[in-house]
């Protein structure tokens, strides 16, 4: 696996993270400001979150990577698929 194969596949698991993040926490204000939507958060925690989800995603990318240089799923696939 290339170096930038290991960054693909590690933003794509950052983004699915980050967006699963992004509900988590949300508090929603009870008393409404002018010009706002009743649904907007009082606080976000954008920094955060971005922080939190870009380092778990090693664990995963790790593992993919590892998976892959060790070829484990080759043999996976050439015993039962084929």
């Amino acid at each position: 696996m290339s170096l930038v194969s290991y960054i693909v596949v590690f933003l794509i698991i950052w983004m699915i993270l980050f967006f699963v993040s992004l509900p988590i926490g949300i508090n929603v204000s009870e008393h409404h400001k002018e010009g706002l939507a009743n649904s907007a958060p009082d606080k976000t925690n954008l920094k955060a979150k971005v922080i939190i989800s870009f380092l778990m995603s090693f664990i995963p990318a790790s593992l993919i990577y590892w998976v892959i240089e060790k070829k484990l799923f080759n043999n996976f696939f050439n015993i039962y698929i084929l």
